[in-house]
């Protein structure tokens, strides 16, 4: 009987599609979630104020090499300003770019590994599903949100592509310039990426044996005298950070830093907002790092077995730098406590971990140490224990999905929040959202982005009026309410809840007016920050209301004198208008 040509394509197309469901989940939730404003570090001298010096002719290259916190983002500002100067800044590119270096690490990922499995393919297909499952996971919600974040996916890229590289038919010499340039790009993007140099080092001249390395002992040296070149060059001139007292704590509590650095593995794989979240990413850190670890013994007790090293020597790559990008972050950030280490923007290095492990373990469970043979008929089958590790993988993933959904959703409010403040800068005086949701010195910001509007780097369109008769109105009811109303001092405590009126979700901000019969309402002030309504999404069994809480504090010395009445108001950051919430609060200010 002749075989049906149309199961096996039939098979194919649904493999495929089922590969192509984390990017297309995640591409719909970016496409919902992404807001056009400028965030924290993005409204710096070094950042927002390089479009005002280009505008103004006054860029230079000093500018661009400036020193941000531990970073040099020489590429970052290059490629910032020529895609903001064709797009008014428009933050939503840099999101889209961010996402396609997320495609391009996928597809990396999915060529280096099929080699592994040419004869296994449905393992092959198993641990490309979960590549990309964890490559693609909302639990790296800042860093999908935050524009300038794209530069946490570059040296991943740049490592995976030089494992290409090194897998392709080139010569000697091409790979080792390719090799290199990649490594320069990863180097002035992040400031981890300089690690590029050390963890394809023993891919490029060790993976041969004793031997292999004489032959290539040259282009090693040459290596390690580009590496320390580029090293002199980059630390030229460099503000180390002052001691945080990592050493100290190591000595006295090694235990806290220790941690910080589990839970900053297994982060990608938690629900943040779980009660045990912390210790979860403990145990899931731990086990990654023992497995890493057992892994690489395993592999030097193998290493005679050039195609099983030959196989594995790429992820051992991979997976250092995620090991290697967590000790940097726990030398220098651990004494914040182990909670930071679960920042969503640190989501892409435990990534790097966990996608390594899912190719190292299956090169070695399949590896046969008897017959000295690595996938063939006569190997191991042990399949069962793989299926129900992928299954832990996944099940793991899609327990913290629906709260990683909702980080998503939650900074994207704060990035409304943000993008309100902006519009009202003018107008109002500062708010307390503006340095909390955009920048910290308000100085700075309202520098920068009265700049940028003027000079038309952005489109921001800055409201000039607080009149309320100014904004459109959208009376739709049961969007909101004042809840609780105190006074203390001279202090007025207001809180509530607030929807938007176009969409089932929290209200962008609320707006603050207040009336008299001799003054038509003014706005005279923004929401102070939001906070969580579980009561209300299990009274109306809506998550929508999940973010809906609203507060404010307001001193009885910047309203006017008289008998007032002070009201709240849902405000839409696209739609510019406003829609007024239940309840309001009377006030006789003397």
């Amino acid at each position: 009987m002749t075989a049906n040509p149309i199961r096996p394509a039939f098979m194919r197309l649904l493999k495929t599609t089922l590969l192509l469901v984390p990017s297309v989940v995640l591409a719909v939730l970016l496409w919902r979630d992404a807001v056009n404003v400028p965030y924290w570090d993005e409204w710096d001298d070094d950042s927002a104020g390089l479009f005002v010096k280009l505008k103004t002719g006054q860029l230079t290259f000093g500018d661009l090499w400036a020193q941000h916190n531990e970073s040099r983002f020489v590429l970052l500002r290059t490629f910032v300003l020529l895609l903001g100067s064709l797009t008014h800044w428009n933050l939503g590119y840099e999101i889209a770019v961010t996402f396609f270096l997320a495609c391009a690490v996928a597809c990396a990922v999915y060529w280096l590994g099929r080699p592994a499995f040419a004869g296994r393919p449905a393992a092959g297909w198993a641990v490309l599903f979960i590549s990309s499952l964890l490559v693609f996971s909302p639990a790296q919600s800042e860093a999908w949100l935050w524009g300038m974040e794209m530069i946490l996916y570059l040296p991943l890229a740049c490592i995976l592509f030089s494992l290409l590289v090194l897998r392709s038919k080139a010569g000697e010499t091409a790979k080792w310039f390719s090799c290199a340039a990649l490594a320069v790009v990863s180097t002035y993007s992040f400031c981890n990426g300089m690690l590029a140099w050390i963890v394809l080092f023993p891919v490029m001249f060790l993976a041969e044996g004793r031997d292999g390395f004489k032959k290539k002992s040259r282009a090693a040296l040459c290596w390690l005298l580009a590496f320390f070149a580029n090293a002199a060059v980059y630390f030229h001139d460099y503000n180390f950070p002052q001691s945080n007292g990592f050493w100290q704590m190591l000595w006295s509590e090694p235990w806290r830093v220790a941690r910080y650095f589990f839970v900053f593995l297994g982060g990608p794989l938690v629900d943040r907002y779980s009660a045990h979240c912390l210790e979860t990413a403990t145990i899931i850190g731990i086990v990654l790092a023992a497995l890493f670890a057992a892994i690489c013994l395993c592999l030097f007790c193998w290493r005679k077995n050039l195609p099983l090293t030959r196989m594995a020597w790429p992820w051992l790559a991979v997976g250092s730098y995620g090991i290697l990008s967590a000790l940097l972050a726990t030398t220098g950030r651990s004494t914040m406590g182990a909670e930071q280490a679960l920042s969503p923007r640190y989501g892409i290095f435990g990534v790097s971990l966990m996608v390594a492990l899912a190719h190292l373990v299956p090169l070695l469970a399949f590896h046969s140490p008897a017959k000295n043979d690595f996938g063939k008929p006569g190997g191991s089958q042990p399949g069962f224990a793989l299926a129900a590790l992928g299954a832990v993988v996944i099940l793991l993933h899609a327990l913290a999905f629906p709260a990683n959904v909702l980080n998503l959703s939650v900074f994207r409010l704060d990035l409304l929040l943000g993008k309100a403040g902006l519009q009202f800068l003018d107008a109002l005086p500062p708010q307390p959202a503006d340095t909390s949701f955009l920048f910290p010195n308000f100085a700075t910001l309202k520098k920068n982005a009265d700049a940028l509007n003027q000079l038309g780097s952005r489109n921001d369109d800055l409201i000039k009026t607080t009149r309320l008769a100014d904004f459109k109105s959208n009376p739709q009811p049961d969007c909101g309410a004042i809840g609780s109303t105190q006074t203390v001092g001279g202090n007025i405590y207001l809180s509530g809840w607030a929807l938007s009126a176009n969409r089932k979700t929290a209200a962008d901000c609320v707006l603050f007016t207040y009336e008299s019969p001799d003054i038509k309402p003014v706005i005279f002030a923004l929401m102070d920050s939001r906070f969580g309504r579980a009561d209300l999404v299990a009274k109306f069994h809506d998550r929508a209301y999940v973010a809906a809480g609203w507060q404010k504090a307001i001193r009885s010395q910047d309203l006017p004198k008289g008998a007032l009445t002070l009201k709240a108001w849902a405000y839409d950051v696209q739609t510019r208008q406003v829609t007024p919430l239940q309840n309001e609060f009377h006030l006789d200010n003397k």
